[in-house]
């Protein structure tokens, strides 16, 4: 929950992230937006992201990550990116979903936009662009990888009120940037093209750099040919993956003569099955109960014993990982500030795929200081990924 770690992660984040300044750090961004509100979802790129944010820990990046991030929280992303990337001998960041070019300028697109006209994009979209400024600012060395040219809703509607109300260029897939030294971006498809989400787990992209992106002493341009070569043969010509770049120095994922890192994607879900399982009443009765009754009812007295029942031993709180230990002395540390709290969700979006389970739901909340005063309130949205064990459902990561 948001408004929970924003002063926590002050107080343990960076231990529990190991997080230091010097020289060699490498720091990524991996985003997945795949649950539209106002579109159809797409299925892989949560996949994606995911199986990528595992992929760059395993060769060494530390990594920031969201899935299915409103505006909001996709701006808080990309702060923290900002934040961890100082100092950073390189920066990466991977989205995948959705993302459009309008007059030449590409935007990622938060899973709550409203896009029906363009004088929206700049209160409902991100610019890529600013993104790679920040990195470049900051990093000698910066990545993006974008598997965001999928055929996009978005860019038929804008497409239509384009015509009746502005002369605003809008585009098929992605535009080219305007990048300074010591940049590279990766595209899944030609710039202008359309790529294919997949029928697998993970996208036609994302599947070819998973399976060459530990490949001991290849430059970063060695595994671009072979993830074309990869997307080519498996979308028989339809996608070619596409690079620009201006590096002047050479960049390994993994040096020569290091031991290949074990990089594997999760399962691949059965479509069929996925849908199935989706309205399984008993499975999303006993999450609805665990958020409402458990998740948004802390109890500081029996934080131990009570977040062991609904986390993971290891989670992902917005970006940072740690260890179920460090997550009760944080949440602790943030409730023992506060004489009272009430937590609302609105309704819950719950989706179960097989072993894995998310969901999302509005919040608003009320905190009364125990020094008094005016009480702390908002509202947010909330995402939880859950997965079966044998103990019951548990949280892995709340964004």
């Amino acid at each position: 929950m948001r408004w929970l770690f924003v002063a926590l992660l002050a107080l343990v984040g960076l231990a529990a992230s190991g997080v230091h300044a010097g020289e060699g750090r490498r720091v990524a961004l991996v985003v997945g937006n795949g649950r539209y509100l106002n579109a159809d979802p797409l299925a892989n790129p949560v996949n994606d992201a995911t199986d990528m944010a595992a992929g760059l820990r395993a060769v060494g990046f530390e990594v920031v990550e969201g899935y299915d991030l409103d505006k909001r929280s996709l701006e808080r992303r990309i702060g923290e990116f900002s934040d961890r990337l100082e100092g950073a001998a390189a920066g990466l960041f991977f989205y995948a979903g959705h993302g459009l070019q309008v007059d030449g300028r590409n935007f990622i697109v938060p899973v709550d936009a409203r896009l029906d006209v363009p004088a929206k994009l700049k209160l409902e979209a991100v610019p890529m662009d600013d993104v790679l400024d920040l990195m470049e600012q900051q990093s000698p060395v910066s990545l993006v990888f974008l598997d965001a040219c999928r055929n996009n809703p978005f860019t038929r509607s804008l497409s239509l009120s384009a015509q009746t109300r502005s002369a605003t260029a809008i585009g098929a897939g992605l535009a080219q940037f305007a990048s300074s030294r010591g940049s590279f971006i990766a595209f899944s498809t030609a710039p202008g093209a359309v790529a294919m989400d997949g029928t697998g787990r993970n996208s036609p992209f994302t599947a070819a750099l998973l399976a060459h992106l530990a490949t001991p002493g290849a430059s970063i341009s060695d595994v671009m040919i072979e993830v074309r070569r990869d997307v080519l043969a498996a979308t028989r010509n339809f996608q070619t993956p596409w690079e620009q770049g201006s590096l002047t120095e050479r960049f390994e994922f993994v040096s020569t003569g290091v031991e290949r890192p074990a990089i594997s994607a999760g399962p691949v879900a059965n479509a069929p099955l996925a849908v199935a399982s989706a309205v399984r009443g008993d499975d999303k009765a006993t999450i609805e109960t665990l958020v409402r009754e458990r998740y948004l009812k802390p109890e500081p007295a029996r934080f131990g014993e009570t977040l062991g029942d609904i986390f993971a031993e290891r989670v992902t709180t917005y970006g940072t990982e740690m260890a179920l230990a460090d997550l009760v002395a944080a949440k602790s540390a943030w409730f023992a500030q506060w004489a009272s709290w009430k937590l609302e969700a609105g309704d819950l979006d719950v989706v179960i795929d097989g072993d894995r389970a998310s969901a999302n739901f509005p919040l608003d909340y009320s905190y009364a200081p125990t020094a008094g005063g005016a009480p702390t309130v908002g509202s947010v949205r909330v995402s939880l990924a859950l997965r079966r064990t044998a103990q019951g459902w548990r949280v892995e990561r709340e964004n």
